[in-house]
């Protein structure tokens, strides 16, 4: 078997656990959502509000934790396993340290709620499902270690099994709270806070015992560990990861920004923008897993001392990723209407969101080479140049001149301003971290 099938094999066997993780990790939001939704209109809106706080809020987080892959990719490499469960502590300690901040500043947003939001119902639910929320963050820094760990021992399919089981279990642990089951009080929304807050706990716990079983030397003192860490991993830890977590919050927050400054147009077209940006979002879902994938498989070869293997891995992977935004960019283009009528009966919507498509279409392509590229460069541990790449990117070149074509081009274009200047966004990210790993994989150290 050549190296291209053997490799192609390797990283789609990985990326179909990591991306049957992520949906189910989209999950956990949609089911608060949709919970929330058959309560009450209020509800819902509360939840969606809460749920645009602390989404973004994870994401860092797991930003941060997928340092991780890279690093234990590379030790398992190069055979030194004494080394990995060391490794693991600090990263455990990482994620208590930053889910408990992560916690304490939700609870913070969640008390500024009630100022904020002008219904003074809606804020109050809003506050308590975010407070509720804040609670689970320190379990969920602890789940996120776990699985990246697990990942970049090539075991993805343990975490899938545990994150599926948490999915489905979010709604009767929602259902107790919201509902008021076994004699509970009927909470409405904040209850979906309280049942997601106890499957993040779950996961953890699950993953813990998981980890302990397949991936720990017996009798292993891991805790001992995490409460006395060694500070030199988590540094390394903490430099490689952050500026990961910032370049995923500037391109979540990216379109919220977005959304917000599309209120002034009108709700069907904050609607349609709404839609076409959920069915680009659950497409990037493919490529931003072969990206994990990269992190995984090109810091593996760089532990094998396989320098040249690494970089024919980076290529590959970002060959696939254009493969498979060519599919995702054709049936957007072929399925718009029908796919944009999935999701609302307004005609006015529907046509919004279809032509909305056509430049999310566009921008699968450019997509797909920078989220490679970025999957890739984590493996190098080259980081904080994806961070600067990524803000100039998307907030100077593709807020810039999206606000630019939205409201004050000779013709404003409103919506489809906004997508062109991600298009142009996305397009200079994808050349700038292309031109980036070029240039990294061609270090004296990597030839």
């Amino acid at each position: 078997m050549t190296f291209r099938n053997q490799e192609l094999r390797a990283l789609l066997k990985l990326t179909m656990p990591i991306l049957a993780t992520q949906l189910a990790q989209i999950g956990m939001g949609t089911i608060d959502t949709l919970m929330s939704g058959y309560v009450s209109t209020r509800d819902l809106a509360a939840v969606a509000i809460g749920t645009s706080l602390w989404l973004p809020t994870w994401l860092f987080l797991a930003g941060v934790l997928v340092a991780l892959s890279p690093l234990a990719a590379r030790l398992n490499a190069s055979a030194k396993h004494d080394r990995l469960p060391v490794l693991l502590s600090s990263a455990l300690w990482v994620g208590i340290v930053l889910g408990s901040i992560a916690g304490i500043l939700l609870s913070l947003a969640s008390l500024a709620l009630t100022s904020i939001v002008d219904d003074p119902v809606t804020a109050s639910i809003a506050s308590h499902y975010t407070m509720a929320i804040a609670v689970g963050m320190p379990g969920a820094g602890i789940f996120l270690a776990y699985r990246f760990y697990a990942e970049a021992l090539n075991e993805a399919g343990q975490v899938t099994r545990i994150m599926l089981s948490g999915l489905l279990l979010n709604v009767p642990a929602n259902a107790v709270f919201v509902y008021g089951w076994f004699g509970l009080p009927e909470l409405g929304g904040v209850g979906c806070g309280i049942g997601s807050s106890i499957i993040f706990a779950g996961m953890a716990f699950a993953m813990a015992r998981n980890t302990r079983r397949k991936r720990l030397p017996a009798d292993y003192p891991l805790w001992q560990y995490v409460a006395k860490p060694l500070y030199p991993q988590v540094r390394e830890i903490l430099k490689i990861g952050i500026p990961i977590g910032i370049a995923i919050f500037f391109e979540v927050t990216l379109f919220t920004v977005i959304a917000l400054l599309l209120t002034g147009l009108g709700p069907s077209v904050v609607a349609g923008h709404q839609v076409a940006l959920n069915i680009s979002s659950l497409t990037f879902m493919i490529p931003l897993s072969v990206g994990m994938a990269l992190t995984v498989r090109v810091g593996h070869w760089l532990g094998s001392g396989e320098t040249a293997l690494a970089r024919r891995t980076a290529w590959l992977g970002i060959g696939l990723n254009l493969g498979v935004a060519l599919f995702n960019a054709t049936l957007m283009l072929l399925f718009a209407s029908h796919l944009a009528g999935l999701y609302s009966p307004d005609p006015a919507v529907v046509k919004t969101a279809a032509t909305l498509m056509i430049f999310a279409a566009i921008f699968q392509l450019s997509d797909a080479v920078q989220v490679g590229a970025a999957g890739a460069l984590r493996g190098y541990h080259d980081t904080f140049a994806v961070m600067l790449i990524t803000f100039v990117a998307y907030w100077v070149i593709g807020l810039g001149s999206g606000y630019w074509l939205a409201f004050y081009a000779d013709t404003p274009y409103g919506a489809p301003g906004f997508w062109t200047g991600l298009i142009l966004g996305l397009t200079a990210a994808a050349i700038a971290l292309a031109i980036r790993l070029y240039r990294v994989s061609r270090r004296p150290q990597y030839e």
